[in-house]
C-alpha cells in the first residue's frame, strides 16, 4: 500500500492483537517485499495451546507429587511416633504394674500388722484384684458395642433408624 502524499510503502495492517511472524520484530532489509493487494498469512500455530495444557498438566503433576511427599514423610514421622508411643506405653505399663504390685504387698503386710494370718491377707488381697478385673472386664465387653459402628452401617445400607419404643 502507499501511504497518501508520501510515496512510501505502510505497513500493512493486522488484525488487533496479532504478531508478525518474525515475532514482531521488524522485517530484515534483505526480505523479500510482498507486492501490494497480495498477503501472506500463516495460521496460529496450535502448539501455543497445546503447551499451555501441558505446562498446566506438568505443574499439577508436580504439586500432586509434592504433596505425595508430604504425605509420604508425615506417614513415616507417624509411624515412628507411634511406635515409640507404643514403646513408652508398654514401659508406663510395666511400671503401674509394678506399683500396683507394691500396693498390694503394702495391704497384705497391713492385715498381718493387724493380726491376719498371712495367707489369708495374700488371699484377701488376691480376691479383691480378681473381682476388680472381672468388673473392669464386664464394663469393657458392654462399651464394646459402639465398636459395631451401628448407625453407619444403617446408613449405608440405606434403613431406617432404630426408634425406641413409645412408652
Amino acid at each position: 500500500m502507499m501511504a497518501l502524499g508520501t510515496g512510501e510503502a505502510s505497513p500493512t495492517r493486522r488484525p488487533y492483537g496479532a504478531v508478525p511472524a518474525g515475532g514482531g520484530a521488524a522485517p530484515a532489509a534483505d526480505a523479500p517485499a510482498h507486492s501490494p493487494g497480495v498477503r501472506a498469512e500463516r495460521p496460529l500455530p496450535t502448539a501455543g495451546v497445546l503447551d499451555e495444557l501441558s505446562g498446566a498438566f506438568a505443574s499439577a503433576r508436580a504439586a500432586l507429587s509434592n504433596f505425595l511427599d508430604l504425605m509420604s514423610l508425615e506417614a513415616r514421622r507417624a509411624g515412628l511416633t507411634l511406635m515409640w508411643m507404643i514403646i513408652w506405653g508398654f514401659v508406663a505399663a510395666i511400671c503401674i504394674v509394678g506399683a500396683w504390685v507394691g500396693l498390694t504387698a503394702a495391704l497384705a503386710m497391713w492385715a498381718v500388722s493387724l493380726g491376719f494370718p498371712p495367707i489369708a491377707a495374700v488371699i484377701s488381697v488376691a480376691v479383691i484384684n480378681l473381682t476388680a478385673g472381672a468388673v473392669l472386664i464386664y464394663v469393657c465387653i458392654g462399651m464394646s458395642r459402639d465398636l459395631l459402628f451401628s448407625a453407619t452401617r444403617r446408613q449405608v445400607a440405606g434403613r431406617s433408624p432404630v426408634t425406641p419404643p413409645a412408652p
